[in-house]
């Protein structure tokens, strides 16, 4: 789906983004080419392109073969125009990314953990930041910013917790602010989830998506939203809690009050817990542990798969039904030989108004990116905020050598 430009000039900066956009989903493109896709006019995004150029965000890639008259110079992503920092923090461990901005890692660091709190966490951050600009010999002024993914909910820029969290410590830790000034840059945090589909509308699955909902399954499991090519995070930054669609009337009791919560039948904490025991630490789960177990033949994670795709299936259906999205992305932590099982028992998927004739897309998809996902949604983030067209955001950040 092409994006609308506006040649009012008020919207300068949305359609500098827009073109942007533009040229990244489309690769070596001419500006005859983008004002068509685009609806703005030739002398607009003209003018925008020098304006990139300039900037050393796009580039001249050469000129189209074949053809009449003289062939038209195409625009590209310049890779090395821009970098972001993605760091992923979990009771496990650290990791941090360096990627350009055609999404490409220039740089990676995993540092081990051990539940870890903000005093002992943020100096690990800061040295992985330091880290990762050496290797890839990047300067700061190119670097648009830093994204932090966290499995736990965000609010005014501290981590709030909404059911079982690995990192209880961080409750109410004023983490943007004091990151940002810890490195010297704009810090944008997110849950996994939202930053994990916002990775896959960059560089995944979703790329060519407008409308999907990304499934995260972590220690709980959340949703990320992608509507109109935009996370949708509701008024008050919450949306996507998947895990806390109540599934089971009078079931199980969850930390967040309710009972029959999803996430206490579909999540690495309920696959931990059908091993070890309903009152197993969530600091304890280890998703390394339970494949192993599970394909050495583990009764009790082979009857938990087969519950959780049941219960799975009534959510499917309630997602679909109430946002009907092009398709579903499955994704996160659930090892491979489990998510291949778990998507097979999902078979045959529930009657909703997805199941239409004539479908282009599966209703439901693995999503493209490997384990990494966190970090490079984390990694994402900075971009997407910087250059993904929108006329308003609630995002939070300081400012860059690349704010349009």
């Amino acid at each position: 789906m092409a994006l609308a430009g506006t040649n009012l000039e008020h919207a300068r900066s949305y359609n500098r983004r827009v073109v942007v956009e533009t040229v990244r989903t489309s690769g070596a493109i001419s500006r005859a080419e983008i004002a068509r896709a685009t609806g703005l006019s030739a002398q607009t995004v003209s003018n925008i392109a020098e304006e990139l150029l300039g900037a050393g965000l796009l580039v001249a890639s050469g000129r189209r073969t074949g053809g009449r008259g003289q062939p038209p110079i195409e625009l590209a992503i310049n890779p090395g125009g821009g970098f972001t920092i993605g760091l992923s923090l979990d009771h496990r461990r650290l990791v941090a990314v360096l990627v350009d901005l055609a999404g490409e890692r220039r740089a990676e660091v995993e540092i081990a953990t051990a539940a870890p709190t903000p005093a002992a966490a943020l100096p690990l951050m800061a040295d992985a930041v330091a880290r990762l600009r050496r290797a890839g010999r990047v300067e700061g002024a190119r670097i648009l910013g830093a994204g932090v993914v966290m499995p736990t909910l965000f609010e005014a820029g501290s981590p709030v917790s909404f059911g079982p969290t690995s990192l209880p410590a961080w409750d109410g830790f004023p983490l943007t602010e004091r990151l940002s000034a810890l490195l010297e840059m704009p810090v944008l945090v997110e849950n996994d989830a939202t930053a994990a589909a916002v990775g896959e509308r960059l560089y995944g699955a979703g790329r060519d998506l407008r409308d999907f909902v990304y499934v995260y399954f972590g220690v709980g499991l959340g949703a990320g939203i992608i509507t109109g090519g935009q996370p949708h995070r509701g008024a008050g930054g919450r949306a996507g809690e998947l895990g806390h669609m109540v599934v089971v009337p009078g079931g199980r009791p969850c930390l967040c009050g309710n009972h029959g919560c999803l996430e206490r039948y579909v999540s690495l904490a309920a696959a931990h817990a059908a091993v070890a025991g309903p009152d197993a630490d969530a600091s304890d789960i280890d998703p390394a542990r339970l494949e192993a177990a599970f394909l050495a033949g583990e009764p009790t994670l082979d009857a938990w798969l087969s519950d959780a795709a049941g219960h799975f299936r009534a959510a499917l259906a309630n997602i679909e039904n109430l946002l009907d999205p092009e398709t579903v992305i499955l994704g996160g932590l659930l090892p491979p030989a489990m998510r291949r099982t778990f998507l097979a028992r999902l078979e045959p998927l529930p009657p909703s108004v997805a199941a239409r004739p004539g479908r282009a897309m599966p209703r439901l998809i693995e999503a493209g990116l490997g384990p990494e996902t966190p970090a490079l949604g984390a990694a994402a983030l900075p971009l997407f905020h910087r250059l993904a067209p929108r006329l308003a955001t609630g995002a939070a950040g300081g400012a860059s050598a690349f704010d349009f």
